[in-house]
């Protein structure tokens, strides 16, 4: 599936226990909540998908960021401020554009989720869009016609993409992805709750922040 670029590079650290979305969730949350979200992109087959996530993110609400950094620009930013020295190699970590955009005044912090629930909390909150860095299954790359991504098939590498919406009485959550609209159901696609638990629980990582009004 070459036409479609991954790009997510798994870099775990301890220290992301302390900065957790749970603590700064409210406890009151809705049955069910989307985000309204920017454009779809379309990274082609480059593995740019952490600054396409972190772009979707911008854009999407509650600022819905109009004049943010190009998906490019917070793709090799994210390299420079990455685990991994130089940029002589594909991909990146969602911490590095994170760590990037921080810089540029855009965030006022991160926080982590490696937990449904803790997801959930966040998002049905009020609070906003996550970016999801996960492994991706073969199976994941064709999502069925109602837009239900499976996790079929091998692990051929790491992706990053948003999370824009969850319903727990269905206990699915929903994603856009940089793969332009014709991917999926216009771009997108959704996630059981299982299968979400079942890619955090490989390494995976939800990460967010409160973003700095202009």
């Amino acid at each position: 599936m070459t036409e479609y670029g991954l790009g997510r590079l798994p870099a775990k650290d301890q220290r992301d226990t302390r900065f957790l979305m749970r603590w700064s969730a409210p406890i009151a949350i809705a049955p069910y909540r989307n985000y309204r979200t920017g454009p779809v992109t379309a990274q082609g087959n480059f593995p740019h998908c952490v600054g396409h996530s972190w772009a979707g993110f911008l854009s999407s609400a509650p600022l819905m960021t109009e004049d943010g950094p190009a998906p490019e620009a917070i793709y090799h930013g994210a390299q420079e401020h990455d685990e991994w020295e130089g940029t002589n190699y594909d991909g990146s970590s969602v911490r590095g554009g994170a760590k990037f955009l921080q810089l540029q005044g855009r965030l006022s912090g991160y926080l982590w989720a490696f937990t449904v629930e803790d997801i959930e909390r966040w998002v049905l909150g009020g609070n906003g869009c996550v970016v999801l860095g996960t492994n991706w299954r073969q199976g994941m790359f064709d999502p069925e016609k109602d837009g239900r991504l499976r996790l079929t098939g091998p692990t051929v590498g790491g992706h990053a993409y948003l999370l824009y919406g969850m319903h727990h009485a269905r206990g699915i959550a929903r994603i856009q992805n940089s793969w332009s609209r014709n991917w999926g159901v216009n771009g997108r696609a959704y996630l059981s709750y299982d299968d979400l638990r079942t890619l955090l629980s490989e390494d995976g990582e939800a990460c967010t922040s409160v973003e700095v009004r202009p």
